[in-house]
């Protein structure tokens, strides 16, 4: 990114963002759910329409999916908060190949470079522990909510106060769940109006299993990211370990595959359109209850300053790797994390623009305000609690870029010094310019004083501001206002915690029973149809893509290298330019679904999801049913892989599909 961006530019007026708050003579809008739409609790599955999903093509019943217990959603496994799936008897896992870079990454070297090349254990014995991975699946949920409820109003009626307190009671519920073979997360569903205890079983010993190359892993790289067409085999296989007596324990060579109640079968043939299919996994955040004020800040402010930071830091990183080959290698797997967050921004900004998802809040605002005040009842149980919503809101809002350049502070001294000289100058050098850029009712105080205190100072150009390169100081100078800043966020929560509540109370009685609650990285299940798309005017989008269209991309070196592999087979036999590779449905997905299992009607292993379409980016913010698609790996083509191309008959024997 260029230096000289104009910062200030992107500040918008608090004037734009209160137009929200009025109210003007618009019809009601239907909120039925579409069809594909949401991101299921276990607990919910049962009221889902069967009889519809049947038609389209479900066999399994909702016993068969959750009974409460158990189910098909028990072979859905979390992996570093990425999504994956059980699909052998000996505790094989499939994930995505992006989800496992780095532990590919951290076994390679210059000499034995398996990120590249790829990696085939051929036996257990072969299989390499990747440190830092951990797997876990949900054994149990329980409700806390009383337990919540009163340690809140045992803290009195201060917001902060009841916020801290809750959050002391999750440390100490999960605390207690803590055993040498189970652990819990305690986490809240439809704003804090309903808190669960979610048991889990938990496995530190992960090994990795099989990834294919990177030019097939990840084809098209970060230019093809979050796009479609898309040719990627984003796939790659781990294994869990356990004790000898089936428990989970830390790594030992005596320790054995672990054997799960419940795996994937994994389908003999692909699916085409129309064909119906399931997602299971662990989506990460969604914030589809937010007011269009706060949806409006997050476009105009927060993700095109996110852009900017993290556009900084990835420019930083690549000169780094240009200095050797060692250099390259190090940083791969930092690079493609924050090149995605990169992208995802750019995405959001997009998105959230051609979407008119600011507007269509508004409008439902509106809707909603005509349909409270015409009952008596409801104006008395809600009548303020959208106007408490944009109270919050705007405090947030009034103090957003304070907050912002506050936070990027602290983390980069939480990683100060980083080990790379070069990402901590320009990123420092960037933050300085930001916080010396803040509006005079939005200064950091202590950066103005560490500031004003610099006797000496390093001349560098940048926006004919001279800085000092050096950040020795400064967070000391900032923990006041660290502190300050978690006390008001803490207050803020507290407050939320009593006005979400209400809010999502008063929206569920407003759009009746389809309703379901924000993704959190809990487990979920997503309904879908394969289905194309049309992006724009003019241009429509079939649902798979192909060998032969992989093929037509290659250019032999960079981002677009088909493996030699590839294409002497392609040559050999012309036929196989048909296989697919890849292919969209319109499940409902967001970041932690990579790797998500998708299964089809009979609860089949078909492909994994690993990306959203770029119109779909910001569909965290709003369903589209035009344009919200999620993109898989067709499980075949992994499979043609692994018997033709990197053979794995070990592995394929193992999953019966050999």
């Amino acid at each position: 990114l260029e230096k000289n961006d104009n910062l200030l530019g992107m500040r918008i007026e608090r004037s734009t963002l209160l137009l929200a708050i009025g109210v003007t003579a618009l019809l009601a809008v239907l909120f039925k759910v579409e069809a594909s739409e949401g991101q299921w609790l276990p607990e919910q599955i049962a009221g889902l329409d069967f009889q519809k999903l049947s038609s389209q093509g479900l066999t399994l019943t909702a016993e068969e999916i959750w009974n409460g217990e158990e189910g098909l959603l028990s072979a859905a496994v979390d992996i570093n908060g990425c999504s994956s799936s059980f699909v052998s008897e000996n505790g094989l896992i499939v994930t995505n190949h992006h989800c496992g870079f780095g532990a590919i990454n951290s076994i390679s070297t210059v000499e034995n470079n398996y990120l590249h090349d790829g990696f085939i254990a051929e036996s257990f014995e072969e299989e390499v522990p990747a440190e830092g991975y951990r797997v876990s699946f949900v054994t149990r949920y329980e409700d806390v909510t009383p337990q919540i409820e009163d340690a809140a109003n045992l803290a009195g009626v201060d917001p902060g106060a009841r916020y801290r307190a809750i959050q002391n009671m999750r440390n100490q519920l999960e605390s207690e769940a803590k055993t040498e073979t189970t652990s819990a997360i305690v986490v809240p569903y439809f704003n804090g109006r309903y808190w669960r205890r979610i048991w889990q079983t938990e496995f530190t010993d992960v090994r990795l299993v099989y990834a294919p190359p990177r030019d097939v892993g990840e084809f098209g790289g970060e230019t093809d990211n979050w796009m479609w067409p898309r040719h990627t085999g984003d796939f790659m296989f781990f294994r869990a370990y356990c004790g000898p007596d089936g428990n989970p324990a830390a790594y030992s060579p005596d320790n054995v595959p672990y054997k799960p109640d419940h795996y994937l079968k994994v389908a003999s043939k692909g699916i085409e359109e129309g064909d119906f299919v399931m997602i299971m996994g662990y989506p990460g955040r969604t914030n589809r209850y937010l007011s269009s004020i706060a949806v409006a800040a997050r476009e105009s402010y927060y993700y095109p300053m996110r852009r900017l930071v993290f556009g900084t830091i990835i420019d930083a990183y690549n000169r780094f790797a240009e200095e050797s080959a060692e250099n390259y290698l190090k940083v791969q797997s930092t690079v493609k994390s924050y090149s995605n967050v990169y992208k995802n921004a750019a995405g959001m900004i997009d998105g959230l623009a051609r979407n008119r998802t600011v507007q269509k809040k508004y409008e439902e605002e509106v809707a909603f305000r005509s349909w409270l005040h015409e009952d008596e009842q409801r104006t008395a149980k809600y009548g303020s609690v959208l106007e408490e919503l944009f109270s919050l809101d705007l405090e947030e809002y009034d103090r957003q870029e304070y907050d912002f350049v506050l936070d990027r502070l602290r983390i980069f001294f939480r990683s100060y010094p980083s080990g790379y000289p070069e990402v901590d100058t320009s990123t420092f050098e960037l933050l300085v310019a930001l916080a010396d850029s803040l509006p005079s009712n939005q200064r950091i105080v202590g950066f103005d004083k560490w500031l004003a205190e610099q006797e000496t100072a390093v001349d560098i150009a940048f926006d004919g501001l001279d800085i000092p390169l050096s950040p020795e100081g400064l967070m000391g100078n900032l923990r006041e206002e660290v502190f300050a800043q978690r006390a008001f966020r803490d207050y803020i929560e507290g407050r939320r915690l009593d006005v979400g509540k209400r809010w999502i109370a008063a929206q569920e009685e407003w759009r009746g029973k389809d309703f379901y609650p924000d993704a959190n990285s809990t487990l979920r299940v997503s309904m879908a149809t394969v289905k194309p798309y049309s992006p724009r005017d003019g241009v429509k989008h079939i649902t798979h893509t192909t060998v032969g269209g992989m093929l037509a991309k290659h250019t032999g070196e960079g981002e677009f290298n088909v493996p030699l592999e590839i294409r002497n087979a392609v040559q050999k036999d012309p036929s196989l330019n048909e296989i697919n590779v890849c292919f969209l449905a319109d499940g409902d997905t967001t970041g932690g679904n990579s790797g998500s299992p998708v299964v089809n009607g009979k609860g089949e292993l078909v492909g994994l999801n690993f990306d959203r379409v770029y119109e779909n980016v910001s569909g965290d913010f709003g369903w589209n049913a035009s344009r919200s698609r999620n993109i898989s790996v067709d499980i075949q083509y992994a499979l043609w892989l692994m018997r033709d191309i990197w053979p794995a008959p070990r592995l394929l024997d193992e999953m019966e599909v050999n």
